[in-house]
Protein backbone atom coordinates (compact mmCIF):
# COMPACT_ATOMS: atom_id res chain seq x y z
CA UNK A 1 0.00 0.00 0.00
CA UNK A 2 1.17 3.45 -0.97
CA UNK A 3 2.17 5.75 1.95
CA UNK A 4 -0.21 8.21 1.59
CA UNK A 5 -2.97 5.69 1.83
CA UNK A 6 -1.59 4.54 4.98
CA UNK A 7 -1.07 7.73 6.23
CA UNK A 8 -4.73 8.38 5.29
CA UNK A 9 -6.05 5.33 7.14
CA UNK A 10 -4.17 5.86 10.35
CA UNK A 11 -5.57 9.51 10.50
CA UNK A 12 -8.84 8.47 9.85
CA UNK A 13 -8.71 5.79 12.91
CA UNK A 14 -7.09 8.33 15.35
CA UNK A 15 -9.02 11.31 15.11
CA UNK A 16 -12.50 8.87 14.78
CA UNK A 17 -10.98 7.40 18.16
CA UNK A 18 -10.95 3.73 16.14
CA UNK A 19 -7.31 3.84 17.35
CA UNK A 20 -8.15 5.09 21.79
CA UNK A 21 -5.49 7.77 23.01
CA UNK A 22 -2.75 5.83 24.55
CA UNK A 23 -2.67 2.69 22.31
CA UNK A 24 0.95 1.84 20.95
CA UNK A 25 1.50 1.63 17.17
CA UNK A 26 4.18 -1.27 16.78
CA UNK A 27 5.89 -0.69 13.28
CA UNK A 28 6.43 -4.70 12.58
CA UNK A 29 2.78 -4.73 12.95
CA UNK A 30 2.16 -1.82 10.58
CA UNK A 31 4.25 -3.08 8.02
CA UNK A 32 2.72 -6.60 7.64
CA UNK A 33 -0.98 -4.97 8.01
CA UNK A 34 -0.55 -2.66 5.12
CA UNK A 35 2.13 -4.29 3.12
CA UNK A 36 4.46 -1.29 3.37
CA UNK A 37 7.96 -1.19 3.97
CA UNK A 38 10.00 0.36 6.54
CA UNK A 39 11.07 3.71 4.97
CA UNK A 40 8.13 5.12 3.90
CA UNK A 41 5.99 3.70 7.27
CA UNK A 42 8.58 5.78 8.67
CA UNK A 43 7.93 8.96 6.69
CA UNK A 44 3.92 8.12 7.45
CA UNK A 45 4.68 7.90 10.98
CA UNK A 46 6.40 11.37 11.04
CA UNK A 47 3.68 13.32 9.39
CA UNK A 48 1.62 12.16 11.96
CA UNK A 49 4.20 13.09 14.63
CA UNK A 50 4.31 16.16 12.97
CA UNK A 51 0.42 16.56 13.65
CA UNK A 52 0.76 15.37 17.31
CA UNK A 53 -1.21 12.80 16.70
CA UNK A 54 1.67 9.82 17.60
CA UNK A 55 4.80 10.58 20.00
CA UNK A 56 8.10 8.35 19.42
CA UNK A 57 8.15 5.79 22.35
CA UNK A 58 11.82 3.86 22.55
CA UNK A 59 12.03 0.54 21.87
CA UNK A 60 8.10 0.33 21.66
CA UNK A 61 7.01 2.07 18.69
CA UNK A 62 4.63 5.11 18.88
CA UNK A 63 1.55 5.79 21.04
CA UNK A 64 -1.56 7.56 19.79
CA UNK A 65 -1.23 11.15 22.17
CA UNK A 66 -3.60 11.59 24.85
CA UNK A 67 -6.40 14.13 24.82
CA UNK A 68 -6.99 16.46 27.54
CA UNK A 69 -10.74 16.63 27.61
CA UNK A 70 -10.04 19.50 30.42
CA UNK A 71 -8.36 21.30 28.02
CA UNK A 72 -11.71 21.83 25.76
CA UNK A 73 -12.57 25.02 26.98
CA UNK A 74 -9.32 26.70 26.45
CA UNK A 75 -9.01 25.36 22.73
CA UNK A 76 -12.65 26.13 21.65
CA UNK A 77 -11.69 30.11 22.86
CA UNK A 78 -8.60 29.71 20.68
CA UNK A 79 -10.31 28.29 18.33
CA UNK A 80 -12.92 31.03 18.03
CA UNK A 81 -10.94 34.08 18.45
CA UNK A 82 -8.36 32.40 15.23
CA UNK A 83 -11.23 31.58 13.05
CA UNK A 84 -12.97 34.83 13.50
CA UNK A 85 -9.73 36.29 12.64
CA UNK A 86 -9.63 33.59 9.48
CA UNK A 87 -12.73 34.68 8.42
CA UNK A 88 -11.94 38.52 8.59
CA UNK A 89 -8.98 38.27 6.80
CA UNK A 90 -10.54 35.89 3.68
CA UNK A 91 -13.45 38.50 3.25
CA UNK A 92 -10.76 40.90 1.91
CA UNK A 93 -8.37 38.63 0.14
CA UNK A 94 -10.90 35.11 -1.21
CA UNK A 95 -10.86 34.70 -4.89
CA UNK A 96 -13.15 34.22 -6.68
CA UNK A 97 -12.27 30.46 -7.63
CA UNK A 98 -12.16 29.67 -3.65
CA UNK A 99 -15.41 31.24 -3.31
CA UNK A 100 -17.14 28.73 -5.85
CA UNK A 101 -15.02 25.66 -4.69
CA UNK A 102 -16.74 26.82 -0.96
CA UNK A 103 -20.31 26.59 -3.13
CA UNK A 104 -19.55 23.32 -4.37
CA UNK A 105 -18.41 22.00 -0.48
CA UNK A 106 -21.54 23.25 0.38
CA UNK A 107 -23.43 21.55 -1.84
CA UNK A 108 -22.19 18.35 -1.49
CA UNK A 109 -22.15 18.31 2.12
CA UNK A 110 -25.98 18.88 1.61
CA UNK A 111 -26.17 16.03 -1.07
CA UNK A 112 -24.52 13.84 1.11
CA UNK A 113 -26.86 11.00 1.94
CA UNK A 114 -27.64 10.63 5.99
CA UNK A 115 -26.33 6.71 5.78
CA UNK A 116 -22.78 7.85 4.63
CA UNK A 117 -21.08 7.73 8.01
CA UNK A 118 -17.94 6.46 7.12
CA UNK A 119 -15.02 8.81 6.68
CA UNK A 120 -12.62 7.39 4.39
CA UNK A 121 -10.51 10.72 4.32
CA UNK A 122 -9.90 13.07 6.74
CA UNK A 123 -8.33 15.47 3.82
CA UNK A 124 -11.27 15.28 1.93
CA UNK A 125 -13.92 15.21 4.56
CA UNK A 126 -16.50 17.99 4.10
CA UNK A 127 -15.35 20.09 7.49
CA UNK A 128 -11.85 19.67 6.91
CA UNK A 129 -11.95 20.95 3.10
CA UNK A 130 -14.19 24.01 4.04
CA UNK A 131 -11.90 25.07 7.21
CA UNK A 132 -8.94 24.24 5.28
CA UNK A 133 -9.94 26.64 1.87
CA UNK A 134 -11.06 29.01 4.19
CA UNK A 135 -7.77 29.36 6.17
CA UNK A 136 -5.88 29.39 2.72
CA UNK A 137 -8.06 32.15 1.81
CA UNK A 138 -7.21 34.24 4.26
CA UNK A 139 -3.48 34.10 3.37
CA UNK A 140 -1.65 34.02 6.35
CA UNK A 141 0.72 31.32 6.15
CA UNK A 142 1.46 31.13 10.41
CA UNK A 143 -2.31 30.91 11.08
CA UNK A 144 -3.14 28.54 8.29
CA UNK A 145 -0.79 25.81 10.67
CA UNK A 146 -2.01 26.88 13.79
CA UNK A 147 -5.45 26.63 12.29
CA UNK A 148 -5.21 23.17 11.11
CA UNK A 149 -3.77 21.99 14.01
CA UNK A 150 -6.74 22.76 16.23
CA UNK A 151 -9.21 21.64 13.65
CA UNK A 152 -7.50 18.31 13.80
CA UNK A 153 -7.72 18.21 17.66
CA UNK A 154 -11.47 19.30 17.86
CA UNK A 155 -11.94 16.47 15.56
CA UNK A 156 -10.22 13.80 17.43
CA UNK A 157 -12.44 15.49 20.92
CA UNK A 158 -15.52 15.10 18.95
CA UNK A 159 -15.49 11.71 18.01
CA UNK A 160 -13.84 10.84 21.42
CA UNK A 161 -17.40 12.25 23.64
CA UNK A 162 -19.50 10.09 20.79
CA UNK A 163 -20.30 12.68 18.38
CA UNK A 164 -20.19 11.05 14.73
CA UNK A 165 -20.07 12.20 10.70
CA UNK A 166 -23.66 13.09 10.70
CA UNK A 167 -23.69 16.37 11.48
CA UNK A 168 -21.87 18.74 8.85
CA UNK A 169 -24.23 18.86 5.97
CA UNK A 170 -26.91 20.04 8.70
CA UNK A 171 -24.82 23.01 9.38
CA UNK A 172 -25.36 24.17 5.77
CA UNK A 173 -27.48 27.01 6.66
CA UNK A 174 -24.34 28.69 9.35
CA UNK A 175 -21.99 27.91 6.56
CA UNK A 176 -24.40 29.85 3.45
CA UNK A 177 -24.04 32.70 6.05
CA UNK A 178 -20.69 32.34 6.26
CA UNK A 179 -20.33 32.24 2.26
CA UNK A 180 -23.19 35.18 1.96
CA UNK A 181 -20.95 37.50 3.85
CA UNK A 182 -17.50 36.32 2.18
CA UNK A 183 -19.32 37.07 -1.20
CA UNK A 184 -20.45 40.64 0.37
CA UNK A 185 -16.62 40.65 1.04
CA UNK A 186 -18.02 42.18 4.78
CA UNK A 187 -14.63 41.17 7.22
CA UNK A 188 -17.38 41.57 9.98
CA UNK A 189 -20.43 40.03 9.35
CA UNK A 190 -17.86 36.97 8.54
CA UNK A 191 -15.90 36.74 11.68
CA UNK A 192 -19.32 37.02 13.44
CA UNK A 193 -20.59 33.92 10.94
CA UNK A 194 -17.31 31.89 11.95
CA UNK A 195 -17.71 32.57 15.63
CA UNK A 196 -21.28 31.12 15.25
CA UNK A 197 -19.86 28.02 13.86
CA UNK A 198 -17.05 27.16 16.45
CA UNK A 199 -20.05 27.99 19.03
CA UNK A 200 -22.32 25.77 17.07
CA UNK A 201 -19.81 22.78 17.47
CA UNK A 202 -19.21 23.43 20.75
CA UNK A 203 -22.66 23.18 22.56
CA UNK A 204 -22.68 20.06 20.75
CA UNK A 205 -19.60 19.34 22.28
CA UNK A 206 -20.43 20.40 25.70
CA UNK A 207 -24.07 18.56 25.64
CA UNK A 208 -21.75 15.08 25.66
CA UNK A 209 -20.61 16.16 28.90
CA UNK A 210 -23.88 16.65 30.97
Amino acid sequence: MKKDEVYEKLRVKIVTNGIEPGEILNEKELMAEYSIGRSPLRETLFRLQEENMIKPLPRLGYMVTNLNIAEVRDLVELRRELEGFAGYLAAQRITPDQLENLRTIIREAEDAPSRDQCISSITNYYDTRFHDLLYHAAGNQKLIKVLQDLHITMLRIWFHVGLDAIGFEHQAHNLYVVLKALEQKDPERVRVAMESHVDLNAEQIKDKFL
